[in-house]
């Protein structure tokens, strides 16, 4: 269990990055944004989706938001 930086960045309790319901079904992870910012590195994506990763666009929204 990752529970210390580098293998815990975050700091995180227990290294937890993600949680499901009692049945199961997927409801919340931590994303790492920084780690997909080009469309081919995702496992999938949309054929007609661009370059860069919809995730790149969070900081470029951010960038925009300081400036």
């Amino acid at each position: 269990m990752a529970t210390r930086y580098p293998a815990n960045p975050n700091g995180s309790p227990e290294g937890i990055v993600g949680f499901t319901t009692a049945d199961g079904r997927f409801t919340i992870v931590m994303p790492h944004p920084e780690r997909i910012v080009r469309s081919v590195q995702m496992s999938w994506h949309s054929p007609g989706l661009r370059k860069d990763s919809p995730w790149l666009q969070m900081f470029h929204n951010a960038r925009r938001r300081v400036d």
